[in-house]
């Protein structure tokens, strides 16, 4: 592992270690919840979700742990998580990319894209602003939009703003990430038809950036 990887693990294990300080803010029942020395500890739990890489959860958990006999439950783990605040892992996305971004520029720019994609998720026919039915014998199913702000110099990403499909906006979402960004440098943003609107471009120069 070299030095900068070894950095960025620290960087990112100190800033869960502030999450789990901080449970009134982050975990759902502070007063109960991860309060005892368990097997799936809040650090494990967020260690074990941004390691995952797209199998089965039963699969997932087999592999971080080694096959070992002490491997967690799926259920378990899915109680645990579920103790968590979404918003918690916000905060950590947020301020992980606050505390190791640094300005990379392109004559004076930096370079920023956006874009959008849809991610399938486990059908729940009551999740109305996600669901998608069809007259016919094709089966339901949900999806959830993500709109990425992505920095091509660096090839990290500065913001997401994730919704349901059938509330999703681009163009608000690019508005949202350009409001909240912490860039002091002019930036240049590329992106397709679905982010550009008159209003839009007006607002990103309005803070002195490029569309």
């Amino acid at each position: 592992m070299n030095t900068k990887s070894q950095e960025l693990r620290s960087t990112l294990f100190e800033l869960i270690q502030e999450l789990r300080d901080n449970p009134k803010e982050n975990i759902r029942n502070p007063d109960k919840d991860f309060l005892r020395n368990r097997k799936l500890p809040f650090d494990k739990i967020i260690f074990s979700l941004l390691g995952m890489e797209g199998n089965t959860l039963s699969n997932e958990l087999l592999n971080q742990w080694g096959c070992s006999i002490d491997t967690a439950t799926s259920a378990a783990f899915v109680q645990q998580r579920a103790k968590i605040l979404t918003t918690a892992f916000e905060k950590l996305f947020h301020n992980f990319v606050n505390k190791t971004t640094t300005d990379y520029l392109f004559k004076g720019y930096r370079l920023l894209a956006v874009d959008g994609s849809d991610i399938h998720i486990p059908t729940n026919k009551n999740d109305l602003d996600s669901l998608y039915e069809f007259k016919d014998s094709r089966k339901p199913y949900n999806l959830l939009h993500l709109n990425a702000l992505y920095d091509l110099n660096q090839h990290t990403y500065e913001d997401v703003i994730v919704l349901r499909r059938k509330l999703s906006n681009e163009c608000k979402a690019l508005t949202d990430m350009v409001d909240r960004s912490t860039i002091k440098t002019p930036a240049i943003i590329l992106a397709d038809r679905g982010y550009e609107s008159y209003n839009n471009m007006a607002h990103i120069q309005q803070k002195g950036w490029k569309f």
